[in-house]
């Protein structure tokens, strides 16, 4: 794949990709749906080294984000082993953000104690460094696959959550910063990392994080009328866990989690007062 490198930011409206996304978007094209209608907000659409591996597993992804680098979206990738520069070579801080990026995942956690976390952070290894280990010893289970190449369980979502808070404490200009993403682990660990990271960098304000999953770009592209229902059907073929918010008729707001199927789905996206959350 043709796609530049960048190792700095700066831009104002910033989305960051998942391979989930990268497939689903590939799902509209195939329906007749432009991706423009779902990208045209972004001057900068990031997607980590890490995510870009899993991408590069499907030649219909490839080809598909290819396709859209070849129409002039503003698609780079970024390595993680870059991130340093990122954040001002404050590399202790940096550790304190892949710390809380994999808080959920236990043998990540133990990974980093044991073999990168020191009493004093003068004493790491420089992060380049420990983070390409990280990724090269990879302590999860995967799978193997078809092409050779053993699947890296959860890595995209930790480098999606990395990506997402390092751009989130260090980049306070930014105006949006949004994560595409049909995994709900990716929710989880940025949830989760922004609550330990507030505990932390307690005289920094961080730029809110939103989400784009698919279920938020179906209710989108139906209320702009770009998609009917039976569209919607077509394109969500399985019940899933989705957060959506609705408004009561007191004007009082209910964030609710459940299982929605297809039906019913269609049914909440017709409803003015309800927003999708992810």
């Amino acid at each position: 794949m043709r796609i530049r490198e960048i190792t700095q930011i700066d831009n104002k409206n910033i989305a960051l990709m998942d391979t989930s996304s990268i497939s689903f978007l590939q799902v509209l094209k195939n329906k007749g749906i432009k991706s423009d209608i779902v990208l045209k907000d972004y001057d900068l659409i990031l997607i980590p080294k890490w995510v870009l591996n899993e991408i590069n597993d499907a030649a219909g992804r490839t080809e598909y984000l290819q396709s859209l680098i070849d129409s002039g979206y503003p698609i780079y990738c970024i390595a993680e082993e870059t991130y340093s520069n990122l954040v001002d070579y404050e590399e202790g801080n940096l550790y304190q953000i892949v710390s809380a990026s994999t808080s959920l995942l236990g043998r990540l956690r133990a990974y980093l104690r044991k073999f990168v976390e020191r009493t004093d952070s003068l004493d790491m290894a420089e992060y380049s460094t420990w983070i390409q280990q990280l990724y090269d010893e990879w302590p999860i289970p995967g799978d193997n696959l078809s092409n050779g190449r053993i699947r890296k369980k959860n890595a995209g979502e930790v480098s999606i959550t990395i990506l997402a808070e390092v751009i989130s404490w260090y980049y306070p200009a930014t105006e949006a910063l949004t994560v595409y993403s049909q995994d709900g682990d990716t929710y989880e660990y940025q949830r989760a990392a922004e609550t330990k990271l507030r505990e932390i960098f307690v005289s920094r304000i961080p730029v809110p994080v939103s989400y784009k999953s698919n279920d938020a770009i179906l209710c989108q592209l139906f209320r702009e009328k770009e998609i009917d229902l039976d569209g919607v059907l077509s394109c969500r073929t399985d019940e899933r866990r989705i957060t959506y918010s609705i408004e009561k008729p007191d004007h009082s707001v209910v964030l609710v989690t459940e299982v929605v199927d297809n039906e019913s789905f269609v049914t909440l996206i017709q409803k003015e007062a309800v927003h999708i959350i992810f």
